[in-house]
């Protein structure tokens, strides 16, 4: 498989869309742009496989995106086989009070075409660890 331009444009806007579903908490809608055996890796938690499992792991955890937003940037495609790698950094800012960086990663999307489009296979979030030493500094 070779990208065209139309496929870049395609899989920037799936990026995206990813986001802007996270930030309105539309898990169905987010859902939608992932294959039915879809992979999560969440960085901060245990892998988790399905739809039914992905969407459960998301309602569990939706208090520590609800008034976020997340911004997928220098975003990366690589073609492995009929496969493409988007790697991209998520900066994760807080928008319903002062606004503040909460959250930085690299953000690894194995992405397939199925019925003519994108969807994710695998989501693999690697947290970055100034990340973890600021969590556990405001632990303390």
């Amino acid at each position: 498989m070779s990208l065209t331009t139309e496929d870049r444009l395609v899989a920037h806007e799936l990026l995206a869309r990813l986001d802007h579903a996270v930030d309105a908490q539309d898990w169905d809608r987010y859902l939608s742009y992932f294959a039915p055996e879809a992979r999560m890796e969440p960085g901060f938690a245990p892998p988790v496989e399905g739809l039914a499992s992905i969407r459960e792991f998301l309602v569990a955890t939706e208090g520590g995106t609800r008034g976020k937003r997340h911004i997928a940037s220098n975003v990366i495609l690589d073609e492995e086989g009929d496969r493409v790698i988007a790697t991209s950094y998520l900066l994760v800012v807080e928008r319903e009070d002062l606004p503040k960086v909460v959250a930085t990663a690299r953000i690894t999307d194995t992405l397939v075409r199925r019925d003519g489009t994108f969807k994710v296979l695998h989501h693999r979030v690697e947290v970055d660890p100034g990340m973890f030493k600021a969590f556990q500094t405001t632990q303390s």
